[in-house]
């Protein structure tokens, strides 16, 4: 056992058994799919990040390393629901900004909800179907206005992805400190 210990990585391992190393190597890559989610709206993003630190540490004896352990996963998930929230908020923040009227955005956030019922793209499409519709039933049928609304929408989308870029790496180095300050 000492032998392989001395081929994985000093960084991840210290003196962890290979299980050890096998579980903090798919929970990281599982982490990694997270980020990439974030810009792919085909995979789960910052819940991905979430549930693979959860998995890691229900998998830790003591249970999550203790109130190490904890902490980092009250830390996770006020990062995780900030993520989610920063979508949403600056999405339709975008589109009020675009000239969008809140019952555009009410209706974007009504068809967005609905669209989950058709993953991946469901959730996307109902959210600018909701919000072009009605800008444009309210603008007198101009398709114009209706897409200015729209453009904001996606430039409020645009600066959703790059914080919950930051929120991603965020909840990896949280979960990587707590790796490391738990680590034998």
């Amino acid at each position: 056992m000492g032998r392989v210990s001395r081929i994985t990585p000093a960084l991840l391992t210290g003196h962890r058994t290979v299980d050890e190393t096998f579980l903090i190597v798919v929970t990281f890559l599982i982490m990694l799919v997270g980020v990439a989610g974030v810009i792919l709206p085909v995979l789960p993003d910052v819940w991905l990040i979430w549930l693979a630190a959860l998995g890691y540490g229900i998998l830790q004896q003591p249970l999550f390393d203790g109130w190490i352990g904890a902490m980092a996963m009250f830390l996770l998930t006020v990062l995780a629901v900030v993520g989610v929230a920063a979508d949403w908020v600056m999405s339709h923040a975008g589109a009020a900004q675009g000239g969008a009227s809140w019952q555009a955005i009410l209706a974007s956030i009504a068809l967005g909800a609905a669209g989950l019922v058709f993953p991946p793209l469901g959730p996307l499409v109902g959210a600018v179907l909701g919000l072009f519709l009605v800008e444009y039933l309210q603008h007198e049928r101009d398709a114009r206005k209706a897409w200015q609304a729209v453009r904001g929408y996606a430039a409020g989308c645009g600066l959703s992805v790059v914080t919950r870029l930051g929120i991603a790496a965020a909840m990896i180095v949280v979960w990587g400190v707590w790796v490391w300050v738990a680590r034998p």
